[in-house]
């Protein structure tokens, strides 16, 4: 997911980015390298067997993408394996001069669209190399080569130019061309496509790679890939190479032109007539289910988006079920699973409109009445429950909420909600619980357990939280979904097994595992006990269609219970042998419920690979890519480093200024190092430093050393400005920084000292030297609404000696705030002091943008206002306040400061503007510093510069 990533992924962290430093690697692990003739991947050592299990398949996998695309990275291609947030994912940056991946271990399950596959590993590593052979292809253009390796980060041709649905699409095409699974002959992707079609849904061109809406960022994967399968039909096998060649050739052309030089027609246009054949055979294959008769249950509720799955209580008199929306926070309600009597407000309401208008016609009720929530779990602070499960008093239902653990990263865990009375409890700690059921008596669950790679099967006792295994999965097989029968004596479960799921039965102490259901290739998840315990209901894919089925543990005998349309899941029987499920939708899931004494259909209908892609597409036979023999791995240590040159410029009411850096880092920021130099105008900063920051342990360490030369006094409005101001700063500052990030509170400690050597106008040479302590807490407290409380607290001391004489200053700044989605409001008061006979130097000073060659602690008597000069006043003790609105990005805002020289906060200096601030931490995976660029405009209310207005734009980088 190259292009959406490297936009979308860097702006998500913004908000985030004051506290967090490094957010997709966690340097700190024990990390591991292996090397293979084209690739290097680098690990924690908890991954060993994940990664050498996928490594041993990348060759083989380099040599066929590479057939199949006509090109092939020049340059061994990095790969990092990390999962910071238990997530299924992956992604390709296809920099010209530093091709990557990074890859997240956590398997999907079956009911994702990318849980059809023969290993996660595999169909990872094809998907996201075919990104990097097909986006690193150069352009044939001298000239464009020659300014692109200008620029820091290079990239070719097709990523300039190919659509999102071309980029996405086509990695998944490899994907189901070299593998024969993948979403490409998944049964989900032909129900998407399927199921739109009919709704007159499918996304029009101009929407193909859009991300908004339900499964709106899949339709690149889904619909694109199967566009381009029909434009292969339609042009050829090569048809596609010679698209990347004409897109890459000498002559510049458009993806437009280069797509109409091959296809005979425009993208657009060729898309509508795909369109209109998907939609005939979607009617097609919906007369013979018709025919045959559907059998979709009755509705429960019409919902939207992605409802969790349905959890009925032991009594059947209650359900639980997570429900979701594009503009509302996730929340877990309870329900009864009774009729919801007709609401006497609308029947009111109803009997007055015909009273005044007697010909009126009142609405037919052509959908059932909304329920009523008996009991609401909000998310807490944004992190939002998932996977109910009723314990047997019908009070405590069980449910897996993720959690922060201190390093940032997430692990979903297991929580205990009282619903009536709204208590929970925790039960694991950062224990990877993706799913789980409570036994018949409710002392232990079963659960799924996906920790290092693999989800295994694992008991849990609910009372202390005690974990102890029972079923253990390897790379290429997984557990998904546990359940315990009526009498406790068995657990079910679905298996990954050779390419498909498959469900099978265990005794509840794990031993005795075995398959049950015929071997017919269909995939089948989702199992739960029927009454009785002698049957399963489960998700079945026989046919084509993902629908319910009857599965007999003894004989294996299976009787169909569905017949969809698009696709059925998630299904949960109550005691009276009735099934809740959910089926999919264009808007969303919805809850539907099928009578136990409702006749099942006879057979199951399949839907025929000729009327793809409405349905799967049958798939080819693909051998498994063979193993290679790997050499043994080796400590990371400070691993390969790489260098980036990038220049910056700002602009304040001191002045412009340029400046030049060259950043080395590694792939997992274990040690990243940064020069950089700066000239300017009279009154700006210049000189050069160099920092160093190493990873590798917490806390962080950070050494600089840095040559400042900063002359207030010689601008041409500085007359103002006392010479004994400007200085030339030379020294060193060395530093411990912790930062512990729990999502929804986070804690940065810094402790630190600095000697060096000041030297001026009125300044002789003379020593600096300082130690100084730092903490940075933030909260955010997230209520019902979206709605966002947010507090922020600074506190910052230090003492030193200047000149032979000794000081000490301390700052502390209060933040309030309050947001709803993008928009909010803030308030910040900032107080500093220093003794009255502390060195002029270290007195308070306002105005000028903010140190960019020497660490921000260091310099904390220097108030920053981009938009009044430097030195407009000073004191021993100083008072600022800010208030802020944000409007998605954009901050208006209304700024004070006042200092105390003896005589009290009398005079105010005073601004209004607007500015954009985008602070985003270090990705050394990327090659790139911690950039805080801050651009704006500032009105002055005050003399001396009363009515004036300034533009400032800052840019500071740290390694």
């Amino acid at each position: 997911m190259p292009r959406r990533l490297i936009l979308s992924l860097l702006l998500a962290l913004v908000p985030a980015a004051a506290v967090r430093g490094q957010t997709l690697t966690r340097a700190h692990l024990d990390w591991r390298t292996v090397e293979t003739a084209h690739f290097v991947v680098h690990y924690p050592a908890q991954y060993e067997a994940w990664t050498r299990d996928m490594a041993s398949r990348l060759e083989p996998v380099h040599e066929a993408v590479t057939q199949l695309v006509g090109f092939a990275p020049p340059r061994k291609v990095t790969i990092v394996v990390d999962d910071p947030y238990a997530t299924s994912n992956g992604s390709a940056w296809p920099f010209l001069d530093r091709p990557a991946i990074f890859l997240w271990p956590t398997p999907p399950s079956p009911r994702a669209s990318i849980g059809h596959n023969r290993s996660w590993g595999e169909i990872l590593a094809v998907h996201e190399f075919a990104h990097l052979a097909h986006l690193t292809r150069p352009s044939r253009s001298r000239w464009q080569r020659f300014l692109w390796r200008l620029s820091p980060a290079q990239f070719g041709p097709i990523m300039r130019k190919a659509p999102r649905w071309v980029t996405e699409g086509y990695a998944t095409y490899i994907e189901g061309e070299l593998t024969g699974s993948g979403r490409p002959h998944g049964a989900f992707r032909a129900a998407v496509l399927r199921q739109w079609a009919l709704e007159g849904k499918l996304p029009t061109y101009g929407r193909l790679g859009a991300t908004d809406g339900f499964l709106g960022g899949s339709f690149a994967y889904l619909v694109g890939s199967a566009y381009l399968e029909w434009l292969v039909e339609r042009g050829g096998d090569s048809s596609l190479v010679h698209l990347w060649r004409r897109m890459s050739a000498r002559q510049d052309r458009s993806f437009d032109e280069a797509f109409a030089g091959v296809f005979g027609g425009y993208p657009a246009d060729l898309y509508g007539r795909f369109t209109t054949e998907v939609t005939a055979n979607a009617l097609a294959i919906a007369g013979t289910l018709r025919e045959a008769g559907l059998d979709t249950g009755e509705v429960v509720q019409r919902l939207q988006w992605y409802t969790g799955d349905p959890a009925v209580s032991r009594d059947g008199s209650h359900l639980a079920i997570v429900l979701r929306a594009e503009r509302r926070p996730s929340r877990l309600v309870v329900w009864s699973t009774a009729e919801e009597p007709e609401d006497s407000a609308v029947t009111r309401a109803r009997a007055r409109m015909l009273e005044r208008d007697p010909e009126d016609v009142p609405a037919i009720e052509w959908r059932p009445r909304p329920k009523r929530a008996l009991a609401t779990l909000h998310p807490f602070n944004g992190l939002a429950p998932t996977e109910p499960r009723w314990l047997p008093d019908g009070r405590s239902i069980l449910f897996v909420r993720a959690a922060g653990l201190p390093d940032g990263s997430l692990r979903p865990d297991l929580f205990v909600w009282e619903w009536e009375r709204g208590d929970v409890r925790r039960v694991t700690h950062a224990a990877g619980i993706r799913s789980a059921d409570p036994s018949p008596d409710g002392a232990v669950a079963v659960a799924e357990q996906c920790l290092d790679g693999s989800c295994d099967l694992v008991r849990v006792d609910l009372r202390t939280g005690a974990i102890a295994p029972l079923a253990t999965a390897g790379p290429t097989e997984n557990f998904t979904r546990p359940r315990w029968s009526p009498d406790g004596l068995r657990i079910a479960t679905a298996v990954q097994s050779e390419g498909r799921w498959r469900v099978a039965v265990l005794d509840a102490d794990g031993r005795g595992m075995r398959f049950v259901g015929p071997d017919d290739g269909a995939s089948r998840y989702d199992p739960a006990f029927l009454p009785g315990g002698e049957a399963l209901v489960v998700v079945s894919e026989r046919g084509g269609i993902p629908n319910l089925e009857r599965l007999a543990i003894a004989d294996g005998a299976t009787q169909p219970l569905s017949r969809v349309t698009s696709a059925a899941a998630a299904p949960d029987p109550a005691p009276d042998g009735s099934l809740f499920f959910l089926l999919l939708q264009s808007k969303g899931w919805d809850l539907q419920r099928r009578a136990a004494d409702a006749p099942a259909p006879r057979r199951v209908v399949a839907v025929g690979d000729s009327l793809a892609p409405a349905a799967p597409p049958a798939a080819p036979a693909r051998p498994a890519f063979e193993r290679t023999e790997l050499s043994e791995s080796r400590p990371y240590g400070l691993g390969p480093g790489g260098l980036l040159f990038l220049p910056g410029a700002s602009h304040s009411a001191d002045g412009s200024g340029i400046e030049a850096l060259v950043l080395r880092a590694d792939p997992v920021g274990r040690l990243s190092w940064l020069l950089q130099g700066r000239y300017g105008e009279h009154g700006t900063w210049k000189g050069a430093s160099f920092a160093a920051t190493w990873r590798g342990m917490r806390p962080t360490l950070t050494g600089d050393l840095f040559l400042a030369e900063h002359e207030p006094s010689r601008r041409a409005d500085g007359a103002f400005v006392s010479p004994a101001l400007d200085h030339r700063y030379t020294g060193g500052t060395l530093l411990a920084e912790l930062e512990r990030d729990f999502t929804w509170r986070s804690h940065r400690y810094r402790l630190g000292g600095s000697a060096g050597r000041l030297e001026g106008a009125q300044i002789e040479r003379t020593t600096r030297s300082l130690g100084f302590g730092e903490l940075l807490a933030s909260y955010r407290f997230t209520r019902p609404g979206d709605v966002a409380l947010l507090s922020r607290i600074e506190l910052h001391g230090s003492a030193g000696r200047t000149a032979d004489e000794e000081w000490t200053r301390g700052v502390a700044a209060l933040g309030l705030g309050y947001q709803k989605q993008d928009r909010g409001i803030a308030a910040t008061v900032r107080y500093g002091a220093t003794p009255a006979d502390a060195p002029p130097y270290e007195q308070f000073v306002l105005g000028g943008a903010r140190a960019p060659l020497v660490d921000e602690a260091l310099v904390t008597q220097r108030i920053e206002m981009p938009a009044l000069p430097f030195g407009i006043a000073g004191g021993r003790r100083v008072l600022v306040y800010r208030g802020t609105l944000a409007l998605g990005g954009l901050e208006p805002y209304y700024w004070g400061a006042s200092f105390d020289a003896g005589d009290g906060f009398d005079a105010w200096h005073r601004v209004v503007g607007a500015e954009m601030d985008i602070a985003l931490p270090a990705f050394p995976f990327l090659r790139t510093p911690a950039i805080d660029v801050r651009a704006g405009v500032g009105y002055s209310l005050d003399e001396p510069f009363r009515k004036k207005t300034r533009l400032y734009s800052t840019v500071v980088y740290r390694p």
